[in-house]
């Protein structure tokens, strides 16, 4: 493995092509009209911490779980029945990440930034101020079949959970599991929670104590990846569509082009170019019955995606504004989301 490990950004773009230059604007600083769409139409939001002792968790939006959305802030009401981390209470402000569900539409809203837990006589809420904000596409919920809920899965109950090798358990629910989520952190502190998707299993359970990752096309920006080749530290969510319970994943990662390692990975005969190899540190079985309350996987609930603005017109408009540019984008922008939606792999 040691002779295809990817350890610089040079290495990488020889194996993933640098993205468009139009894709730097895709990080906007402030909750613009596009935005706040996606915020008011999301039923669910998951948070990750930078703090590797806290899993990601999941917060139910479909009852007013979202108190303030305006210029760089998003304020979440905590839930009364979840108790609050001591990390949470004991540190002023932590470096996170959001991304927020729509229940039935494939694309989303990730927000990276940093918060802080206030209390006062009407409860608890989480203050997140975003840094970067941006539109991401459907491809992952896609290859995953995301909104098909899954047959009931036997699991440990909430809170079963282990360091070093993963338990038969953790195993079984990893090769059950057609998604997942990354947060990752750049060298700065800097966090980013990312989708990753496929068919049932499509994470490769190496050993005990080793995970592989296949990176998929994707927009070629690929941060996680970046931002693994600065700080190795990696916490996975993975989760069963319909399952009110996530398995959290915590470990040190690298990147391989191992043919040997990238061969297990390939669906439909192609080989992702790239793939994460996670050392596993810690595992535990966290509730997500918020996603499950929220009906993402309701089919009463889902939004129909003609009601809601295309995602090309969003994302054009979110980088280059309503004016003749955004508009001139969205032909070129939608015309790529076709493309890759039709070559997933």
């Amino acid at each position: 493995m040691n002779n295809h490990r990817v350890e610089s950004l040079k290495y990488l773009r020889t194996l993933i092509a640098a993205p468009p230059p139009m894709m730097s604007k895709r990080l906007q600083p402030t909750i613009d009209e596009y935005c706040l769409t996606i915020i008011e139409h999301s039923t669910a939001c998951a948070l990750g911490y930078l703090d590797p002792a806290l899993d990601i968790q999941y917060f139910n939006l479909s009852d007013g779980g979202v108190m303030r959305a305006e210029g760089r802030d998003i304020h979440l009401a905590w839930p009364a029945d979840r108790r609050v981390p001591a990390r949470l209470e004991h540190a002023a402000v932590h470096a996170c990440s959001l991304l927020f569900f729509m229940p039935g539409i494939g694309f989303a809203l990730r927000a990276n930034g940093h918060c802080s837990l206030r209390q006062d006589g009407a409860g608890s809420r989480l203050e997140f101020r975003a840094d970067a904000l941006f539109l991401h596409c459907s491809r992952a919920k896609v290859r995953a079949g995301f909104w098909e809920p899954h047959p009931p899965l036997a699991a440990p109950s909430v809170g079963a959970e282990g360091t070093g090798p993963l338990s038969d358990a953790a195993q079984v629910f990893i090769a059950a599991s057609p998604y997942l989520l990354m947060l990752t952190h750049n060298g700065t502190g800097a966090t980013e929670i990312s989708p990753r998707g496929d068919p049932d299993g499509f994470v490769c359970i190496w050993d005990r104590r080793t995970l592989l990752i296949p990176e998929r096309p994707g927009n070629k920006v690929a941060c996680s990846l970046s931002n693994i080749l600065s700080a190795e530290a990696v916490t996975l969510s993975f989760l069963i569509p319909g399952s009110s319970i996530a398995l959290s994943v915590v470990g040190r990662a690298q990147l391989t082009a191992d043919p040997a390692l990238l061969q297990p990975l390939a669906i439909k005969g192609k080989l992702p170019v790239v793939a994460t190899v996670l050392q596993v540190e810690r595992y535990r079985f966290v509730s997500c019955s918020e996603l499950v309350e929220a009906g993402l996987w309701r089919k009463e609930t889902h939004i129909n995606e003609r009601d809601m603005p295309s995602f090309a017109k969003m994302l054009s408009e979110h980088m280059n504004g309503k004016g003749l540019l955004g508009k001139a984008t969205t032909v070129v922008v939608g015309a790529v989301v076709r493309h890759d939606l039709k070559n997933l792999y």
